[in-house]
């Protein structure tokens, strides 16, 4: 009987084969972890609930009973000018915002007869770090006693806002962003303003960063954990501040005022007004930079303002550019007079410059009182006063002033 010879597999060739067999099962495994961890954490995809306002409703001011006293009223916020000349203030200025901890200049200003009410400034939008748990924190937030910030990170960490693999979202000032959503977030931020409103002898508050959009939040890279899209983070915001204008401040009659931010449209502006005594437009009439608005988006920026004016509240409107850009601040202010219905008030500065008192001399030119609402006249809108008119041009950005 023959056999038939049987020829070995090199062993070099059975290894070889062993470790491909596990490097494919070691592919396969990591490939199912993988997706399995993907899915449980939520990634930052943008979902565009637009689409947005891009023109304003129809709106013709009602004919008309000015509510003013002067044509050209001036705002300030929100530190005291670093001349410290608070006698200018009183002078000049028809509505002063200061902040927590500057109590002592609103002695001053009280000592010096300024009789209005001063809101006081507060972010809405997030509490400081101030590197330590004995360091003293700025008083422009609600943390603002040392310690505040180790207790609430220790102790309340869901109050932070967290991004889509719920991390907390920091800004490089040494702010971290708090969830508007957070019931007891809330709580705690309306407490420590009734505290200082009562003890503190400040009257209404300015809310800084009432964020419209994910505008601010998106420029970290990052989505809300909660809030993957503008509309969520709107009902959001608009929550907070239903709950601090209902449950404190429209039932004592202090004004509540808010800086609506990174505005992609108008709804949320006008979502958030039913909550609020006022609102302000920091980038009103002109665009950041050096740059003008197109005239449909310039038109849009004045038509915003009657309205909020027509619903009976502030229209806060501050125009950016630099001190030098005096045809600038002169078509800003144009730009103002025709629409001031005695609820607005106007200031020319940058974000740079806010403790800066540029006070420029067509500040003071009498018009007297305006005797209707803005009209046009061929490309031009103009608006007539008591003592004078006053012509802007939208396309060239001039204005005329014609005065007595």
């Amino acid at each position: 009987m023959h056999y038939k010879k049987q020829t070995k597999v090199p062993a070099l060739i059975v290894a070889i084969v062993a470790l491909l067999i596990l490097a494919a099962v070691a592919v396969f495994v990591w490939t199912i972890y993988y997706a399995y961890n993907q899915e449980a954490v939520p990634q930052p995809i943008v979902q565009d609930d637009g689409p947005y306002l891009t023109e304003m409703p129809a709106f013709t001011p009602t004919p008309y009973a000015f509510q003013g006293q002067a044509s050209i009223q001036l705002t300030w916020f929100s530190k005291p000018p670093f001349d410290e000349n608070l006698q200018s203030l009183v002078e000049n200025y028809n509505l002063l915002i200061l902040t927590q901890k500057d109590e002592a200049v609103l002695d001053e200003l009280r000592a010096l007869g300024y009789s209005k009410s001063v809101p006081q400034y507060f972010r809405l939008d997030a509490i400081n770090d101030p590197g330590s748990c004995t360091d003293e924190p700025p008083g422009n937030q609600v943390a603002y006693f040392a310690g505040d910030f180790c207790t609430i990170s220790e102790q309340h960490p869901d109050w932070f806002l967290l991004d889509s693999r719920g991390q907390r979202i920091f800004e490089d000032t040494g702010y971290y962003l708090m969830d508007p959503g957070n019931a007891e977030w809330r709580q705690f931020w309306l407490e420590r303003v009734e505290m200082s409103q009562t003890q503190n002898g400040w009257f209404g508050v300015f809310l800084d960063n009432v964020d419209a959009s994910l505008g601010r939040v998106q420029k970290h890279d990052v989505i809300p954990l909660r809030y993957p899209n503008d509309g969520a983070y709107q009902t959001a915001v608009e929550g907070f501040l239903k709950y601090i204008y209902e449950g404190y401040f429209h039932p004592l009659g202090r004004p509540l005022y808010a800086n609506i931010v990174s505005n992609r449209g108008f709804d949320a502006w006008y979502g958030y007004l039913k909550y609020l005594d006022g609102a302000m437009d920091e980038g009103w009439a002109l665009d950041w930079g050096d740059g003008y608005f197109s005239k449909s988006e310039w038109e849009n920026h004045l038509t915003r303002a009657e309205i909020t004016q027509e619903d009976g509240k502030i229209a806060l409107l501050v125009s950016p550019g630099d001190r030098q850009a005096l045809l600038r601040q002169q078509f800003a202010l144009g730009s103002y007079l025709l629409v001031n219905h005695g609820r607005a008030y106007f200031r020319y500065s940058n974000s740079t410059a806010y403790r800066e008192n540029w006070l420029f001399p067509n500040y003071y030119y009498d018009l007297g009182v305006p005797v209707g609402v803005r009209y046009p006249e061929g490309d031009l809108w103009r608006r007539d006063f008591t003592k004078g008119s006053v012509i802007v041009d939208p396309v060239q950005h001039t204005v005329e002033f014609i005065l007595p």
